[in-house]
């Protein structure tokens, strides 16, 4: 880190007024965090690194006094670049702090997938890659609550920063040079976009197995999630420590109306548990005297429709093509569920509005297009360069009138 060395951490509002004059005056600065959040409902921010061209700096939200929204405030300012690495976590700590998030970030784990590298890669890799930089990793198993904090351990931290504006700057260049830019700038507003979504949707949709409950049974689940979720801040103890996820499935599923049935099920055994079971059959009872007319809908069920995998296989061997002759992971592109969201979309018609995020800005020029013209018969995969990571090719679909007329159905 030349012209960069290792400042004393920020504690007083005064060290911070002067730093972010300092950011303020750059336009642009590296951002990164360190928390802990096992033992709370809310991460304890424990640590917030920064790195400009000219200063490499961490701020103690742990000092006694230290106002930190001024910061919060600049992290927000659309005039200002933020530059991190994998910035879902510090999103959502930005937006607890605030009820809000940036609009202007650069995340070089998400411009990496679009220029060529893998994705989700790791910062260690990714520097390693990109700068040829090697980072030390020896204060994985820090606890950043604890104070003093040793000079190694800040150190350690800093190395989340000390090279992203180079990283970012080298990324820049490789998407300048294949075009990619307004992709990159899609993709960070999308990415912005899906974190807003992921904090205000219904999030007790997302329990493993709720998709196979009934209406009433999904009245359940929501009900207990609330239940826990109110437990957890009231205690401030994470949400996993009240009640797992596969019991609250569980116990809609089975709809107990007595103390017996309750404590039948066979994950219903801790004394915490045990000892609030007739505040959750209160729940439960609330959820079944809701009017059936109020009953929440269930989701969409893709799972359901028969051939689904051997579709989703045949479309994601079709994207790591298309992903592969673009040079951009096939990671970033797309999952199996949006694959399964495009199967859908096409098998209702193709309702206009209603596109898939495969069909949608960049990705639709990349393998979008293509997916659905396998889907709708008009192009197909061969066998191609089997010595080849993606050893498949797409070509057209040609007719053969011999083939038509010795087909007992008459159909190619």
């Amino acid at each position: 880190m030349p012209g960069r060395h290792l400042e004393p951490l920020i504690s007083t509002d005064a060290e911070l007024a002067g730093l972010i004059a300092h950011l303020r005056d750059q336009g642009r600065f590296a951002f990164d965090t360190e928390f802990v959040s096992e033992e709370t409902f809310e991460p304890v921010l424990c640590l917030v690194q920064i790195a400009t061209t000219e200063r490499l700096i961490a701020v103690d939200p742990l000092a006694r006094g230290l106002n930190l929204d001024p910061l919060w405030e600049l992290v927000l300012d659309p005039s200002v670049e933020v530059v991190m690495h994998a910035a879902g976590e510090d999103l959502r700590i930005c937006r607890l702090r605030t009820g809000r998030l940036p609009d202007r970030v650069f995340d070089t784990q998400v411009a990496a997938g679009l220029a060529g590298f893998g994705y989700p890669m790791s910062l260690t890799n990714l520097v390693n890659q990109s700068l040829g930089i090697v980072l030390a990793g020896s204060e994985t198993r820090t606890d950043w609550r604890r104070r003093p904090l040793s000079e190694a351990q800040v150190q350690y931290a800093l190395d989340d920063v000390a090279h992203l504006l180079d990283v970012a700057d080298h990324l820049l260049d490789r998407l300048e040079r294949r075009d990619r830019l307004s992709w990159a700038e899609d993709e960070f507003s999308a990415f912005l976009e899906s974190v807003r979504r992921r904090v205000e949707e219904d999030r007790w949709r997302r329990l493993p197995g709720a998709g196979g409950l009934n209406r009433r049974s999904l009245e359940i689940a929501r009900r207990l999630y609330d239940w826990r979720i109110e437990e957890a801040r009231a205690s401030n103890r994470p949400i996993r420590q009240i009640m797992r996820d596969d019991l609250i499935v569980g116990i809609a599923r089975r709809q107990p109306k007595s103390r017996r049935d309750l404590e039948a099920l066979r994950d219903f055994n801790r004394p915490a548990l045990i000892s609030r079971a007739r505040e959750l059959l209160d729940v439960i009872a609330e959820a079944l005297a809701v009017p059936e007319d109020r009953l929440p809908e269930p989701g969409e069920r893709p799972d359901d429709l028969p051939g689904l995998s051997m579709l989703t296989s045949l479309l994601n061997a079709t994207m790591s093509h298309c992903a592969a002759h673009h040079q951009i992971s096939t990671g970033l592109v797309g999952s199996t569920n949006d694959l399964k969201a495009l199967i859908r979309w096409h098998l209702d018609g193709q309702p206009e509005g209603r596109e898939p995020a495969l069909l949608q800005g960049w990705r639709a020029e990349v393998c979008g297009r293509s997916l659905l013209d396998v889907l709708s018969g008009r192009l197909a995969l061969r066998i191609d360069d089997l010595g080849s990571e993606v050893p498949v090719a797409l070509e057209p679909v040609v007719s053969h009138p011999s083939l038509e007329s010795n087909s007992p159905d008459g159909s190619p």
